[in-house]
């Protein structure tokens, strides 16, 4: 029976829930705003030890480095997208072919989930990143039963998502894409939610949509938009928090699943080395990285149309993206912010007061990069 202990050995990513027979299993969210699995009727329970068996943190995969790394990005899809568009392009190819793309969504009350599209105006909702740990739902059970009826399915999420569906599933299967991201670490969802009622509060609006990424101005010093306001993503505490690790997950500090552990059969990233890699496609307008995991990784690759793609260097790639091995170190006030949330009375202000600000001479470095970016962005325009 899974018990969880230690916060830091599970990731979310519901398999043991998903697996468990008896149906006994819920997931169950924490003062911390991130869902736990939990045993609601251990009376239930057979004893099968499935729940622990698919578990990627105990039984985690064998690791697989990737065979090649390569810049890339869409034509049809760039604009509009985080990066270079690949993942759109990757979803119309097993669109085309009758297939299932399973992703994350903003949903309308701008909580994140997983979802599943059979045409590209179901795709569409999935592009852009989310800057949340999704709620995966059924979608284990969903991805289980495309399988079975003979369609191919797309599934893409983070790398402890991956795996866990890999093990959930038990036994590969040439109908299953597998797609993740280097990950540096996955934001509470509760502090999400709060922080979407403090900005709604604080305008008198409601929230219609959240771009976490906005590159309209620059791919390289983004924004973060909704319809109550943007601004860089730097100067929105939520935002800032995330990137200065002090939101995430406690599994996230020591992940199980880095390191090609995941299973996946492509990994996307931002190219953030671009000028070292490809220089000729670093023109601030976005550029993905891709890492090609597997046989099967490649060979949609290579079915991708109106794609522009470059084998770039290995270890180059990674420079800027310690999304792969590095691990993260844990805020030393990570849990002071956690305790104090929820007694907070002005959301917005607390949060900000645990923004780490850098000295005012990077940030004028900064601010010069942003500005350099903008001008030469519109010059080649």
């Amino acid at each position: 029976m899974i018990k969880i202990t230690d916060k830091s050995l599970c990731c979310g990513c519901t398999a043991c829930m998903s697996a468990c027979p008896a149906q006994c299993i819920v997931m169950r969210r924490d003062r911390e705003g991130f869902d736990y699995p939990f045993v609601n009727s251990p009376d239930l329970c057979i004893g099968c030890g499935k729940c622990e068996k698919v578990c990627p943190v105990l039984n985690p995969l064998e690791p697989s480095m990737p065979s090649e790394a390569l810049a890339v990005r869409s034509g049809r899809y760039l604009d509009g997208s985080s990066s270079g568009g690949v993942f759109p392009a990757l979803a119309e190819q097993i669109i085309s072919e009758g297939g299932v793309v399973f992703g994350a969504v903003v949903n309308d009350d701008m909580t994140v989930g997983h979802a599943e599209a059979y045409d590209m105006a179901g795709v569409e909702k999935m592009r852009g990143s989310k800057y949340v740990q999704s709620d995966l739902y059924a979608a284990f059970e969903d991805v289980r039963y495309w399988l079975s009826e003979g369609r191919t399915v797309l599934f893409s999420g983070t790398p402890c998502q991956v795996a866990g569906l890999h093990k959930y599933l038990g036994e590969s299967n040439d109908k299953l894409v597998t797609v993740d991201l280097l990950c540096h670490g996955v934001p509470s969802p509760g502090l999400w939610e709060k922080y979407v009622k403090a900005l709604e509060k604080k305008h008198g609006s409601r929230m219609e949509y959240v771009r976490f990424k906005d590159k309209t101005d620059s791919w390289r010093h983004y924004a973060f938009t909704t319809s109550l306001g943007s601004c860089p993503y730097i100067k929105d505490p939520y935002m800032a928090l995330f990137v200065q690790d002090m939101s995430l997950r406690p599994s996230c500090y020591n992940c199980a699943v880095r390191g090609g552990r995941s299973g996946s059969d492509l990994t996307l990233s931002d190219l953030w080395s671009v000028q070292r890699c490809a220089p000729e496609m670093s023109d601030d307008k976005g550029v993905s990285g891709v890492y090609v995991n597997s046989e099967k990784g490649r060979a949609l690759m290579e079915s991708l149309a109106g794609v522009e793609a470059h084998q770039v260097d290995m270890e180059l790639s990674r420079i800027d993206n310690g999304g792969f091995h590095d691990p993260v170190a844990i805020p030393e006030k990570r849990e002071e912010f956690f305790q104090g949330l929820h007694s907070a009375e002005d959301l917005i202000k607390y949060m900000k007061s645990y923004v780490v600000r850098k000295p005012l001479g990077k940030r004028v470095c900064r601010a010069v990069r942003a500005f350099l970016s903008a001008c030469k962005k519109k010059i080649l325009k």
